[in-house]
């Protein structure tokens, strides 16, 4: 019977020590379910830096990776027809290839003056490879490959920002658009960010069209100081928005997804109008707690992007970090919240995994549509990062 226990004692100690050889498989950093729970993700993340030279700025410099110089690089989108990353850098548009070549897509002066920098951009679906952007002076352009380069058109051009819908150029349509995204079937969504609220464009020729409100009820003065409306979930105008909301990204299926820093959320917004939330509501908590999504929280979310299908849906935040570095977390809709990079154990800027590595201030992201591979653009470290799912 002795020797029968021991095996057994024997068995046990192997059985559970078994799982002890299991490293740099990312984890959630807090809050999180403990290793094992199949309720939880499990990566193996590494981050590099593919393009510009640390903390040296230039004026839109090509050039191979740490050869290059970017002079504010922000938002960015991956057009998967050629396997090019556009990324906006200040008033210009550059691409980055496979091999890290970095070309200037669209130059300076193409899209106005030197103050009519780019505040989002997407690709349109199908085989075109065309790009939509809005800038700083509330204009709309459409920018569409000619060989090496991109062709701009300006689609509306308005200096002066409002809240209007109605025909395209009836009115004053575009005020502070701080995220942009294309439809399934070609629409253009945009955030208004001093009302608060999603419009969509339904084109009707390459520049006229129709501009309606889609999602969130708007503020009813421009400019007013926060958002006076509860959160809300619901559809169209039964639904309200952050005073704030810095990105938005699509999915394949015609999902918006929307960046409410003020709410601290990733909220979808369905080809319906329908408005939910992909976590818990939970305002200024001031901290990223990983897990399910019924418990897990956020430290604000700054920019949003998704794989094709919207199982993976990637987003930034101010992270936990002593010296506020931020945050690559995941949330995989009905399912979890995970960090991948910025769990604050080491605290230092740099390359490494995804517990060892550092990110500065994050302008903009994009996802591979297979979702393993993520971008990230740093303004204020003048670089191009990726991030890699194993």
């Amino acid at each position: 019977m002795n020797i029968k226990r021991l095996l057994l004692f024997a068995f046990v100690v192997t059985t559970a020590c078994s799982s002890c050889s299991k490293k740099d498989i990312m984890r959630p950093a807090s809050g999180g379910p403990p290793d094992g729970d199949s309720s939880s993700a499990a990566f193996n993340v590494t981050v590099s830096t593919i393009a510009g030279k640390l903390d040296d700025r230039g004026n839109a410099e090509d050039g191979n990776g740490a050869n290059a110089r970017f002079w504010n690089p922000t938002k960015m989108v991956y057009d998967n027809r050629n396997n090019i990353l556009y990324v906006a850098d200040g008033t210009v548009i550059r691409s980055i290839d496979m091999q890290n070549n970095v070309k200037t897509y669209i130059p300076l002066g193409a899209i106005g003056s030197s103050y009519n920098e780019i505040l989002d951009m997407d690709v349109a679906p199908g085989t075109g490879g065309t790009l939509y952007i809005v800038t700083k002076e509330n204009d709309l352009w459409k920018i569409e490959p000619n060989g090496n380069v991109g062709k701009a058109t300006n689609i509306v051009n308005r200096v002066y920002g409002g809240n209007a819908v109605g025909a395209l150029n009836s009115g004053d349509h575009f005020d502070l658009p701080n995220g942009l995204a294309t439809g399934a079937n070609g629409q253009v969504y945009f955030f208004n960010e001093p009302w608060s609220t999603i419009h969509r464009i339904t084109f009707t020729s390459p520049s006229t069209g129709k501009v309606e409100l889609f999602a969130g009820k708007a503020l009813t003065e421009r400019g007013g100081n926060g958002n006076p409306y509860p959160f809300r979930d619901g559809r169209g105008e039964e639904a309200t928005f952050g005073s704030r909301v810095s990105d938005m990204a699509a999915d394949g299926n015609g999902n918006i997804y929307v960046a409410d820093l003020d709410n601290e959320l990733v909220r979808k917004v369905a080809s319906d109008g329908t408005v939910s939330s992909l976590f818990q509501y939970k305002n200024k908590i001031g901290v990223d707690i990983d897990g399910p999504v019924a418990t897990a929280q956020s430290n604000n979310v700054t920019q949003v992007t998704s794989n094709q299908d919207g199982s993976y849906i990637f987003f930034t935040t101010f992270g936990n970090a002593a010296n506020n570095l931020s945050a690559l977390r995941l949330v995989r809709p009905g399912k979890d919240v995970t960090t991948l990079v910025g769990y604050g154990y080491s605290g230092n800027y740099g390359d490494g995994t995804g517990k060892t590595a550092g990110l500065g201030q994050i302008g903009g992201i994009a996802s591979t549509p297979d979702g393993k591979t993520i971008y990230i653009s740093e303004p204020g470290r003048k670089v191009i990062r990726k991030v890699v799912l194993h």
